[in-house]
C-alpha cells in the first residue's frame, strides 16, 4: 500500500519539483556567468571551463544544459535581452506622439550601451570566421529580430506604426544607432550626450508625425 502511493502521480510530480526548480537555478547561474565573462573578457575568454568555473557548477551539470558552448553563448546573449525586455515593458510611455517618440528613441538607444548589445556583438564578429557558431546564431537572432520588431512596433504604437514610412524609420533608428554603438567600444563616453540623439528624435518626428 506505501509502495502504491509513494509511486502515485501526485508523489511522482511533487519528488520531481525540487529537481526542476534546482535546474532551472542551475541554468540561469550558467547564463549569467556566461555573459559576465562574455562581456568582461570577450569570445575567446569566455570558454566553458571558465564559465563552469564562475557558475560553480560541475562538467556534468553544463553540458546537461548546454551540449556545446555554441549554445550556451548564444542562449547567454538572448537571456540578458530577455530580462532587458522584461523590465522595459513595466515602463509607461507617454501618450502625445511626439513625446512618445523621444521616449522609445531614448530607451532603444539605451539599448545599445547595456550588457546584451556587447554580448552580441562579441557572437556577432566571432561568427565570421566560426562556422559552428554561424549556423546557431543566424537562426537565433532571426527569431529575436522579429521579437525586436514586434516589441518597438508595440513601443512606437498602433497610430505612428500605421504610417507608411514606418518601417523605414524604425530600420535607419535601429542600424544607424548600432553603428554610432560600435564607437563606444574604444571611446568611452556618457551615451547620454551622443549628438546623433537628437537627430535620430527629430528624423522620427519629421517622418512619423507628417500625414
Amino acid at each position: 500500500m506505501l509502495d502504491r502511493m509513494s509511486s502515485s502521480p501526485e508523489a511522482n510530480t511533487a519528488a520531481r519539483r525540487p529537481q526542476a526548480e534546482r535546474s532551472q537555478e542551475t541554468r540561469l547561474r550558467i547564463l549569467d556567468a556566461a555573459v559576465e565573462l562574455l562581456i568582461e573578457g570577450g569570445y575567446a575568454r569566455a570558454n566553458t571551463l571558465a564559465i563552469q568555473a564562475k557558475a560553480g557548477v560541475s562538467r556534468g551539470r553544463l553540458l546537461h544544459q548546454f551540449p556545446s558552448k555554441e549554445e550556451l553563448l548564444v542562449a547567454a546573449a538572448h537571456h540578458v535581452l530577455s530580462l532587458r525586455r522584461e523590465q522595459g515593458g513595466e515602463r509607461a510611455l507617454p501618450v502625445d506622439p511626439a513625446e512618445r517618440i523621444d521616449a522609445v528613441v531614448e530607451g532603444l538607444w539605451r539599448s545599445f550601451n547595456e550588457p546584451q548589445f556587447w554580448a552580441a556583438t562579441e557572437l556577432w564578429v566571432a561568427s565570421r570566421t566560426e562556422p559552428a557558431l554561424a549556423d546557431v546564431i543566424r537562426p537565433a537572432e532571426r527569431r529575436l529580430g522579429r521579437e525586436i520588431w514586434a516589441s518597438l512596433d508595440g513601443m512606437f504604437g498602433p497610430e505612428l506604426a500605421a504610417h507608411p514610412l514606418y518601417p523605414v524609420v524604425r530600420n535607419t533608428l535601429f542600424t544607424s544607432m548600432r553603428g554610432v554603438a560600435l564607437a563606444y567600444a574604444f571611446d568611452e563616453r556618457d551615451p547620454t550626450t551622443e549628438p546623433s540623439l537628437r537627430g535620430w528624435k527629430q528624423l522620427a518626428k519629421e517622418i512619423l508625425l507628417t500625414k
